[in-house]
């Protein structure tokens, strides 16, 4: 990806957990998007998955799998990743990054994100997800109604 910088925090981690959480983070985010993002959420989401939204809302698993117009938003955008950090601390891998979102040619937000994953049987389940809006950010458009 243009402009990809990542940081591996080197405290008790291995270069294969911390590649692996990378592939499970880049899967996330291609999968995220409807139509998608149901099945990747019932497969590869841990069963007390919960995020916290830029826009002030919170989702379960059951709601997030729901939220189809929020996913189809997801899609219909493109995504620029910067600033991210991997850290793996035995069975928990947390990403923290920057994203700008474009649809288009327009710059439409840039929010900062926290992904955790937890290792079940060697699988990066995804459990946590929080996005704030970045104090760079223009504006960001309304978020759909699900």
């Amino acid at each position: 990806m243009a402009g990809l910088f990542i940081v591996h925090s080197s405290i008790g981690q291995s270069a294969p957990n911390i590649k692996s959480l990378e592939v499970a983070e880049e899967r996330m985010f291609q999968q995220i998007k409807y139509p998608t993002s149901s099945a990747y959420l019932m497969q590869e989401a841990m069963p007390d998955f919960f995020s916290i939204n830029a826009d002030g809302t919170a989702q379960t698993l059951s709601k997030a799998i729901a939220d189809s117009a929020r996913m189809k938003m997801f899609a219909a955008a493109s995504y620029k990743f910067f600033d991210r950090q991997y850290r793996v601390y035995g069975n928990v891998g947390i990403v923290n990054g920057r994203c700008q979102s474009y649809m288009g040619e327009l710059y439409v937000v840039e929010f900062l994100y926290t992904a955790v994953f937890v290792n079940d049987r060697g699988k990066w389940k995804y459990a946590s997800w929080q996005g704030t809006i970045s104090k760079d950010s223009p504006p960001p458009p309304p978020m759909p109604k699900g």
